[in-house]
């Protein structure tokens, strides 16, 4: 065997290897169902030649879970001072955000840490189909997120599981849940697999725009279309794209122009590899960006032109682009967000 066909082998057995292990944590005993759906409908778009795919109406989920994952989200007393709860930071109400330029946590953060680096807080709604969690990607999937801030001393502040388990093992309302579901008495894994279950079913289809990609002609504007095409044309479609529009690949700030310059030094924030952002229900999510600095949609953009693309956009170019992103909005149970 030459050294040559020793490398391909290698890299073949890499590859198996990494295919089997992420395999692997879709067997687990309270892996969603949402992963079989997910990938049935993206194999349906994944042919076709536009760069972007539509949310799909809806994924397959247990409501039992949902119900309880959504109880679970909205209460306070998950966190360790009875204060915060996935919500206080993922509002639905205001596109999955908090509309901060950083959470409400920052203040404290920055008081024990001046140092640390604080990030804008993402839009839950579609995290779902996101390759990685966080900006940083510190985590895969949603179940492996949910202990971040559960267990963040400037998040929920939960030391370990002892306090939460406690208390949900008290109230008969969460007992009874819990039991049609998981076993008992309540285990971190089954609140985990709770809560990720309402989250993946946080979906927003039927955008205007999606629509039309399922074929209804009419629903975008003519000036609209022109937006969708200067989005592909420019380049932005490069790393905005897929089913979540953005959130499948990785992305330093300023590839062409450095976007932080601080005493005419390029910022270590210009080399940091972000995950890129998705774009679904953007023209709800303000302020924009990692560190939450822009808070208009249009400013957004000639920024990005610049600095990601290495372009500057006319005046009438970004409204047209601008156009195009309004139509990302997409519905929440029926409803506009």
């Amino acid at each position: 065997m030459t050294r040559t066909t020793k490398i391909l082998v290698s890299i073949a057995i890499l590859a198996l290897v990494t295919i089997l292990l992420n395999t692997a944590q879709y067997t687990r005993p309270y892996a969603p169902s949402v992963q079989f759906s997910k990938q049935l409908f993206l194999t349906e778009y994944s042919n076709t030649q536009e760069p972007i795919y539509p949310i799909p109406d809806s994924l397959t989920l247990n409501p039992l879970k949902v119900r309880l994952g959504e109880k679970l989200f909205h209460d306070v007393n998950l966190s360790k001072n009875n204060t915060l709860s996935c919500a206080s930071c993922h509002d639905l109400h205001k596109g999955g955000t908090d509309n901060l330029e950083l959470p409400v946590t920052a203040i404290q953060q920055r008081a024990k840490n001046p140092s640390q680096h604080l990030f804008n807080t993402p839009s839950v709604f579609n995290a779902t189909f996101n390759f990685v969690q966080t900006w940083e990607g510190q985590v895969k999937t949603l179940e492996q997120h949910i202990a971040i801030p559960l267990f963040n001393d400037f998040e929920m502040g939960n030391e370990n599981w002892n306090q939460i388990l406690d208390y949900l093992n008290k109230i008969p309302e969460y007992t009874l849940l819990f039991s049609q579901l998981y076993p008992v008495p309540i285990s971190g894994e089954a609140v985990t697999d709770a809560i990720a279950e309402f989250e993946h079913s946080l979906i927003t289809p039927n955008s205007r725009f999606d629509r039309y990609l399922k074929g209804d002609r009419h629903a975008l504007t003519a000036h609209e279309l022109d937006g969708y095409q200067l989005f592909k044309e420019r380049g932005c479609s490069t790393c905005h794209h897929g089913v979540n529009i953005g959130s499948s690949m990785f992305q330093k700030s300023g590839v062409f122009k450095p976007m932080f310059v601080t005493n005419n030094n390029h910022s270590q924030e210009d080399q940091k590899l972000l995950k890129v952002p998705s774009l679904r229900n953007i023209a709800l999510t303000a302020p924009y960006f990692h560190d939450g600095s822009v808070d208009n949609l249009e400013e957004a953009i000639d920024i990005m032109a610049k600095h990601q693309l290495g372009i500057s956009l006319s005046s009438i170019e970004n409204d047209k682009i601008h156009a195009f992103l309004n139509t990302l909005t997409g519905l929440y149970k029926g409803k506009p967000l």
